[in-house]
């Protein structure tokens, strides 16, 4: 019987052992960040910053123009109604993807900060006009 009782502490002692052995450690209480932290880490990209209006309007001027060379490129080559519309249409549509990625996408960003600082200009001056030449 103390055979037994021997053999069922050494037992009980090997599975402690191998229960502190893969015990899991304390987790560590919860320290929020300081802002100054995550304003350090957290990098401006140019590229999310800005009207997305503008950049929509940049990007389709962008592919309007190009079909409309695709048009021109078309009509000069005596192409078919139907190719030149087919032409126009896929020029339209690839410039507007391609628009998306890569070097352009800076360039839509540059065009779009470029525009509303004519359009902030324009309706300045706009309105001075307007104030100066109003009728009465």
């Amino acid at each position: 019987m103390q055979e037994q009782q021997l053999g069922a502490e050494a037992e009980a002692e090997g599975w402690r052992r191998m229960r502190q052995k893969f015990v899991r450690p304390e987790p560590e209480p919860y320290q929020p960040v300081p802002a100054a932290a995550i304003a350090a880490i957290v990098e401006a990209d140019p590229h999310r910053t800005g009207s997305v209006i503008l950049k929509a309007v940049v990007r389709f001027l962008l592919a309007a123009f190009a079909a409309y060379l695709a048009w021109i490129a078309g009509v000069d080559a005596r192409f078919g109604e139907f190719d030149i519309w087919m032409a126009t249409g896929s020029t339209f549509a690839i410039v507007l993807a391609l628009s998306m990625f890569g070097p352009a996408r800076g360039f839509v960003h540059a065009a779009a900060e470029t525009m509303r600082w004519v359009l902030l200009i324009a309706v300045g001056f706009g309105a001075t006009w307007l104030a100066f030449n109003w009728p009465g």
